[in-house]
């Protein structure tokens, strides 16, 4: 079989030509000329959160598929930003189901592979767009080959369960501190001191064993806050939005998060991200989250939203840590 022949010939030629039209005629976006590459997003030495988030949340179209994997590149990066192969896992997950949508509205799941099928569900529906500058550069059958499995990425979310939960617990009490600081010549701002002491105080409460089951140490902590300062605001958002039973959180640490199922929480989610920044981080004695999470998050609309209820242990560590200050009196 001469390939080379075949790869010139009249016949493909015209295949190649129909297919252009047939996406023409039905009008499918077609990736931009002036839109950044996903490999330029994606796939270089750090993770282009803020051109990725560009993307998901833009009202402009996007080829098929775009934002399905962006988003899941997302959420991954949010969890873990450091953890590249879990990000690339979870959007080679991204990827599979994109083309297995496809495969499923034609028929091929019920039918048997037939050519017409096969070429309306992978150069039409998936795309060429999707194949050239996302299936090909994520690595193709290779890295399918190399996939993790839900399994093994649920295994990561689980070693890294309790320090995001510590986190998200820490930032809660921030919050209710945010809420009690409105006169800066009186009241104690929020800072993550204050809300270790209440973790501290809490521990004592509770005893070290019971309190390991649900949160890391304060070195733990503080290794988590430090390596994650982009996406703090991220974290907590999505641990107070319910998606049915479950926080968006949740379901983001279980692999479940596809753009698909859970597009419409988007915006409230980096909304509420929006507002951690300016109502709690804002206040902060050190301006660097501010700083770092509105730069990630700009031109993003706040959504206000109230801290969740405290336990009564909770509300009196916290009211000791944020009590008003007296100023004193001048003779």
């Amino acid at each position: 079989m001469d390939v080379v022949e075949i790869l010139d010939s009249e016949e493909l030629n015209a295949a190649v030509k129909a297919v252009e039209i047939l996406l023409e005629k039905h009008q499918l976006p077609r990736k931009s000329p002036t839109q950044k590459t996903f490999k330029e997003i994606v796939l270089g030495r750090e993770f282009r959160a803020r051109d990725a988030l560009n993307v998901i949340l833009s009202s402009e179209p996007a080829y098929p598929g775009f934002r399905e994997v962006l988003s899941s590149g997302f959420v991954g990066w949010a969890l873990f930003p450091d953890a590249q192969p879990v990000r690339h896992a979870l959007m080679t997950h991204a990827v599979l189901d994109h083309m297995d949508d496809h495969d499923l509205s034609v028929g091929l799941i019920d039918h048997p592979l037939d050519l017409h099928r096969d070429m309306v569900s992978r150069y039409v529906l998936t795309g060429v767009d999707f194949l050239s500058d996302i299936y090909d550069p994520l690595g193709g059958y290779q890295a399918f080959a190399r996939i993790f499995s839900l399994d093994s990425l649920s295994m990561h979310a689980n070693s890294e369960d309790k320090s995001i939960k510590t986190v998200v617990r820490a930032l809660l009490y921030l919050h209710h501190g945010a809420d009690r600081y409105q006169q800066p010549e009186f009241d104690f701002a929020p800072s993550l001191n204050r809300a270790t002491k209440i973790l501290a105080d809490i521990k004592k409460s509770l005893g070290a064993e019971a309190y390991r089951t649900q949160f890391v140490a304060r070195s733990l902590l503080h290794d988590r806050w430090s390596s994650s300062k982009q996406t703090l605001a991220l974290l907590y958002a999505a641990s107070t939005i319910r998606v049915k039973r479950k926080s968006l959180l949740t379901v983001m640490l279980e692999g479940a998060f596809s753009y698909k199922s859970h597009k419409q929480y988007l915006d409230e989610w980096v909304g509420r991200g929006r507002f951690v920044a300016e109502h709690i981080f804002q206040k902060m004695e050190n301006n660097d989250l501010y700083q770092t999470t509105i730069r990630l998050l700009d031109g993003v609309e706040a959504r206000p939203f109230k801290a969740a209820a405290l336990s009564p242990l909770e509300e009196t560590r916290l009211t000791s840590q944020f009590r008003k200050r007296f100023r004193q009196k001048v003779n």
